[in-house]
């Protein structure tokens, strides 16, 4: 049995056949891969939070417990600054403040009748150094991207004869802060 040979089938086959395995050679003969950079960058700004918590200084006697002594009491000003950046930290004289230097004024609550009794914030244990409303007089720090707790230390002045009733006052504390240096 012969069988007839058909050359134009064959000649399909073979160019067929060349081109699926030229087509299965590119894919993975010819693969290649390019790559290509991605700059991310974020401008990161000085910034600062401050929260001061109250000072309550209890019941006050200028006749008996407290005629010699002053009483005294403590409150917390806490500050969070971004790493770096400078920072003072300024205490008002308050709402009713006494006739005194302008860097650090004479403080004084009041019962809302005109009665006063004198107080004053300082910024050490000792009670040496008032903690006023400028830089001279303020409380310096650097931030460290970490909460800091500061102590405001008060004290109501001994022998005071106020009238009996509630005193109080608000004070203004307040946080300027900047870069302590430059990046070129």
């Amino acid at each position: 049995m012969k069988t007839k040979f058909n050359q134009s089938t064959f000649k399909l086959t073979i160019v067929s056949a060349m081109v699926l395995g030229s087509a299965t050679l590119c894919v993975y003969t010819y693969a290649d891969s390019s790559t290509s950079t991605m700059n991310v960058s974020v401008s990161v700004e000085h910034s600062c939070s401050i929260e001061a918590n109250p000072m309550e200084f209890g019941a006050y006697n200028g006749v008996v417990e407290n005629v010699s002594t002053a009483l005294e009491a403590t409150a917390t000003v806490e500050t969070t600054c971004t790493s770096g950046a400078a920072a003072i930290i300024t205490i008002n004289a308050g709402a009713s403040e006494g006739s005194d230097s302008a860097d650090a004024s004479a403080r004084r609550m009041t019962d809302g009748e005109r009665n006063y009794l004198a107080y004053q914030v300082y910024s050490d244990v000792g009670r040496s150094r008032v903690w006023g409303n400028t830089a001279p007089t303020g409380v310096a720090l650097t931030g460290t991207g970490i909460p800091q707790t500061l102590t405001a230390y008060g004290s109501v002045t001994a022998s005071q004869l106020a009238a009996p009733g509630v005193y109080n006052d608000q004070l203004t504390v307040t946080i300027t802060y900047w870069c302590e240096y430059e990046i070129w």
